[in-house]
């Protein structure tokens, strides 16, 4: 059966299971298929925004269990996988966030499309997320004809990576292909994967090696809980989004269908993998490689 590459939410404050209580509700305005006047919107972005703060605290709280969870080989969801991975960095913007919440509420909105860096991941509403994945697109847009000019430079042709079985494989037919191999590829290909999947460089974390592993790392484990959970077809539309983002899967412009079915192609391709970082680097290079194209895997 052929799985296709198409073409071209909010992680809820789930605590861990010492600490569950009624999970937080709360509406996004921005989410598509809502009809809301100019002062619902306000009300809406500020009851959103505090919501999200009561979330980043209880995130916070629930963290620490959830580390020590995965220090112990236990079981954790994916919620808490996103918990665990977003908390550090929320918790060094909640003071400025929570300066605005409390002073100037009805300026947050503006100051966040302004300076989107400023607002913590539960506070990010559905249209930012969009507004972001935008710019990371029109950035691999950007470096799509970088990645041709690098695989063609190993003999390889886009049709090569558009086949599921032929990306499984890649490695073993094309032993030469330095790109291919982490032990081999550059440092210039290994920014060049950074920057496409949006992984920051720090020197603090290793370099850009070091950081690319840790992200492929992570994909593994968050590609193993969305397989168990069954969470292709459920996740929240925000969530969706940041999940194809994280991957390299263009999702600004394009249906929900189509993301939860690249999603899904994704899934199914990654499942056949070795659990080594290099038998990842094929599944990267051919989402950059088919960056515009609408390819087929047998």
């Amino acid at each position: 059966m052929a799985t296709t590459w198409p073409q071209r939410t909010y992680v809820s404050g789930r605590k861990t299971q010492q600490q569950q209580q009624q999970p937080v509700v709360r509406s996004d305005p921005t989410l598509p298929g809502q009809t809301l006047t100019f002062v619902q919107k306000i009300k809406g972005f500020v009851s959103f925004y505090k919501t999200g703060l009561k979330e980043l605290l209880s995130n916070s709280r629930a963290v620490t269990g959830i580390r020590t969870r995965m220090g112990a080989g236990q079981d954790i969801t994916r919620e808490e996988l996103q918990i665990e991975r977003r908390n550090p960095r929320d918790k060094l913007r909640l003071i400025p966030f929570g300066f605005l919440v409390v002073v100037i509420p009805e300026l947050i909105p503006l100051t966040i499309w302004l300076f989107p860096g400023v607002c913590p991941s539960t506070c990010v509403t559905y249209s930012q997320v969009v507004k972001m994945a935008r710019k990371q697109d029109q950035r691999r847009q950007q470096i799509h004809p970088a990645a041709l000019e690098r695989i063609k430079s190993f003999g390889l042709r886009p049709d090569d990576f558009a086949h599921k079985a032929d990306i499984s494989s890649m490695a073993t037919r094309h032993p030469e292909a330095d790109i291919l191999f982490f032990e081999r590829i550059s440092h210039e290909d290994v920014r060049l994967l950074n920057e496409f999947v949006g992984v920051q460089i720090k020197r603090s974390d290793g370099g850009a090696a070091a950081s690319l592993k840790r992200h492929l790392e992570y994909l593994r484990l968050d590609d193993r809980l969305l397989a168990k959970e069954g969470l292709a077809d459920r996740l929240p539309l925000t969530e969706l989004h940041r999940a194809c983002q994280d991957r390299g899967i263009p999702s600004a412009d394009y249906s929900e269908a189509h993301l939860r079915a690249a999603l899904r192609a994704w899934l199914l391709l990654a499942s056949d993998t070795k659990t080594a970082d290099s038998a990842m680097l094929p599944i990267l290079w051919s989402r950059l490689v088919l960056f515009q194209n609408s390819a087929k895997m047998q």
